[in-house]
């Protein structure tokens, strides 16, 4: 029977799952695709088709390549790794150039056979250097003998001389000690301190005196701690109700709801002083 070819029959899933992974990080940043549009360049039509698997709508592979970098640059994800996948995943276009096949040729055979080495006769100064190296070996073990046997005598003789001649334990009475009082440690504030945990994954762009520190998404158990002299600013926050924010050793209350997003939020100094001001807020 001639050989069938079977047709990998995961490439509708793979193509969906293309999408909708560049369609959630998007989301997830609070990024719409006008957005993306404006800063590549690259047409909505395409960038909707790009989400939607449409390969109808999109351009020649080798320009879809190129949409997609510039998109997974944009939202910070690897772009050589999402080129890698949406090739994997369009691999059914019949526009994608397929790789060349090669002939395989076989390695010339090896001579297997034997080789017989010609025997040489041990030179007698070789011999005589083996046993003069053994001879040392030994010596040096019955050396390290002898001396751990004299350490463990002279430590014996020595622990029975202090035995008989230690003298009677002198008892002291107690001296009363004050109790130590603490007092409060004072709060440096002398550079600011912002500890960013993620409760949710959420998209986040923060500077630190105008540098910028963090521009990914915090995946749920993430903490980062941060440092700056004047001022921190959260560009963007992608979900608000995902992060919990410890400012100078004090805790910030939430910053919105799930899903909602926060831009251009500062923390300095003079947020610092009423942030502390604030009543503390009650638990239930």
């Amino acid at each position: 029977m001639p050989d069938q070819e079977t047709q990998p029959a995961e490439r509708p899933s793979d193509l969906a799952s293309f999408g909708e992974e560049l369609k959630r990080e998007r989301e997830i940043r609070g990024i719409s695709l006008k957005e993306i549009a404006d800063a590549t360049k690259i047409s909505k039509r395409f960038l909707e088709a790009i989400e939607r698997n449409d390969h109808k709508t999109l351009p020649a592979p080798v320009f879809t390549r190129g949409f997609v970098r510039e998109y997974a640059r944009y939202l910070g994800l690897s772009s050589e790794d999402m080129v890698n996948r949406y090739n994997y995943a369009a691999a059914a276009d019949e526009r994608i150039e397929k790789p060349h096949a090669h002939p395989v040729t076989s390695p010339p055979p090896r001579d297997i056979a034997p080789r017989l080495q010609p025997k040489r006769g041990i030179p007698h100064a070789r011999v005589d250097r083996n046993i003069l190296l053994l001879i040392l070996i030994a010596a040096a073990f019955a050396g390290v003998a002898y001396w751990a046997v004299s350490q463990k005598k002279l430590s014996a003789f020595s622990n029975s001389t202090e035995t008989d001649t230690a003298p009677p334990p002198v008892v002291t009475a107690p001296v009363p000690v004050a109790p130590v009082t603490q007092t409060a440690k004072p709060v440096d504030d002398s550079s600011l301190r912002l500890v960013v945990e993620a409760l949710e994954p959420s998209w986040v762009e923060l500077e630190a005196d105008g540098k910028v520190v963090v521009n990914e998404t915090l995946e749920r158990g993430a903490r980062r701690s941060f440092e700056a002299k004047d001022a921190f600013r959260f560009r963007k926050i992608g979900n608000a109700a995902g992060l919990k924010l410890t400012f100078n050793e004090t805790e910030v209350p939430p910053l919105g709801e799930t899903g909602e997003v926060i831009r251009n939020r500062i923390f300095d100094r003079e947020a610092l002083g009423t942030l502390r001001a604030a009543p503390p807020r009650s638990e239930t």
